[in-house]
């Protein structure tokens, strides 16, 4: 028997022929329109502002040059997602805001789907609209890294965690191995997740079902299959990914300043989900406004008792927010604020069912909420990048690579095929060289386990370093080639608002031998 919770009554839409002919567009075209805007905005604007692509997006094109199965710090499929729209539309920073942008739009729309489960279809759409303010989705929704990527595949995983609860069969369960294992490979803090899941099911009674035992076996091994072949790469690499983490993140922070940093954490999570709490608090206003004393709804029956579904959502929602802070409270991890873009996901959804934003005007007064909260977050950007710029805003990229290109190819006649120097100046950079030559690694060996200094003896380097600094301590991993570097120069360049930017460049010449292949 099914442990099942009911859908809210009137959930169903009418006949999408009649709503078509009556000029109503559907939901779904109503919540693919939403999602759509708001791809296309926060994907144009950093195109428009930023001279330089942020470090995330920098990282991943650097790694893009090979296909592996892991990079370093972290699991391979962000990587691989870009290398694979590389090889179609070619690199540029675009691509990456389009990318990431593309990975935020299907949350958007799995976060819709979770949402029919538990609201009615106009409480849904307008859950879907003040998520799109949570500013982790748009003012940081174009930045390319693993929590960006993973976003998906938490949204899926609570999508089919809801399905589940209300009986659906094994097809769902392996749709949740597959987000859970595609999570995965997209960022370990996919573990916080899975068991989120797994808490929220038990929650719900689902170990009741028929075949549940079944049912577990199959998400279980559509969990872990697919991780077996990072798991080979884990071994050969000396387990790079959680040496990152060690290094980086675990017990890094003393007991007296554990709670303060978990405060701390949960705060600029507050922050970034400030245009979503406004969006949730105006909508609210102006129905109530619209309405004009006129009668509220009647509360949906369903929502009288205990609401099985509303319980999983709270458990999927905060469960995971929940376990960065007892990991950095209890375990002195150095809780990033970045974690919060998926451990936040699911929070306005959940709130939306508890404010209740029903009635007949409530869907319009979401909208009108939501876009003044897109509205302010575009005048911010602006503003920041006029006023305040960062040094994505700042530094020019592209005339740079201009004036490094001329100074290769008044020194050397073969190919530029790589580059040295620190990630973010020199891979920036590089993204705008003739051919994307391929930056090779300044913070860990492990990165590309290929014969560097070999195919440097072969073909030389580019050297890019900061200005005013040494260059050659700028290269840790390879400190030698760097050493031989010559012709140091330093190239000084504009960006449209005449700001100047400036990076040392020398030359790695090419040993004699049988030249650059």
């Amino acid at each position: 028997m099914s442990v099942a919770f009911e859908p809210r009554d009137g959930r169903r839409s009418g006949p999408i022929a009649a709503r078509w002919r009556a000029g109503i567009p559907s939901d779904s075209a109503i919540a693919l329109l939403a999602v759509a805007l708001c791809a296309l905005i926060w994907s144009v604007l950093p195109i428009i502002l930023l001279s330089a692509p942020p470090g995330d997006n920098v990282e991943q094109l650097n790694w893009s040059h090979a296909w592996q199965w892991g990079y370093f710090k972290h699991p391979p499929l962000p990587t691989w997602l870009l290398r694979a729209a590389i090889t179609v539309f070619g690199p540029s920073a675009g691509l990456t805001y389009v990318l990431a942008m593309a990975c935020v739009a299907l949350a958007l729309i799995l976060v819709w789907l979770a949402a029919r489960e538990v609201l009615a279809p106009r409480e849904a759409l307008a859950a879907l609209l003040v998520s799109t303010a949570n500013y982790y989705l748009m003012g940081r929704g174009s930045i390319l890294n693993h929590d960006t990527a993973m976003l998906p595949f938490v949204a899926l995983s609570a999508w089919s965690v809801l399905r589940i609860a209300r009986g659906a069969g094994w097809s769902m369960w392996l749709v949740l191995g597959l987000a859970q294992a595609f999570g995965l490979l997209t960022k370990y803090q996919m573990g916080l997740t899975v068991i989120a899941n797994a808490v929220a099911l038990l929650a719900a009674g689902a170990h009741r079902q028929p075949r549940f035992l079944r049912h577990v076996a199959l998400a279980a091994a559509a969990t872990l299959l697919p991780l077996g072949p990072h798991v080979i790469w884990l071994f050969d690499h000396h387990f790079s990914t959680f040496q990152y983490a060690g290094e980086n993140l675990l017990a890094d922070v003393d007991p007296e300043q554990r709670l303060g940093v978990g405060l701390g954490f949960l705060a600029q999570q507050v922050v970034r989900l400030a245009p979503a709490l406004l969006a949730i608090a105006l909508a609210r206003w102006f129905a109530r406004a619209i309405s004009d004393g006129a009668a509220a709804a009647p509360p949906d029956a369903s929502a009288a008792g205990p609401n099985i579904a509303a319980a999983m959502l709270a458990v999927l929602a905060l469960l995971p927010l929940a376990g960065v802070l007892v990991l950095t409270v209890l375990a002195g991890v150095a809780a990033q604020n970045h974690w919060g873009a998926t451990s936040t996901l699911l929070i306005p959804l959940l709130l939306v069912t508890r404010v209740r934003l029903s009635g007949s005007r409530a869907l319009a007064s979401a909208a009108a909420a939501t876009a003044l909260c897109h509205v302010g977050a575009i005048v911010w950007n602006v503003a920041v990048w006029r006023i305040d710029p960062a040094p994505t805003h700042r530094f020019a990229a592209r005339s740079l690579a201009a004036l490094a290109q001329s100074y290769w190819s008044q020194h050397e006649n073969g190919p530029l095929r790589y580059v040295l120097g620190p990630e973010w100046e020199a891979g920036a950079v590089a993204l705008y060289l003739p051919g994307h030559p391929e930056l090779l690694p300044n913070t860990g060996s492990r990165i590309f386990p290929r014969f560097m200094r070999a195919e440097i003896a072969q073909c030389g380097a580019l050297v890019i370093g900061r200005p005013n600094q040494p260059l050659v301590p700028q290269i840790p991993v390879l400190h030698g080639e760097a050493a031989r570097a010559t012709d140091v120069t330093v190239l000084a360049a504009r960006d449209s608002l005449g700001r100047e930017s400036e990076v040392q460049v020398a030359r790695v010449t090419p040993l004699p031998g049988p030249g650059c292949p």
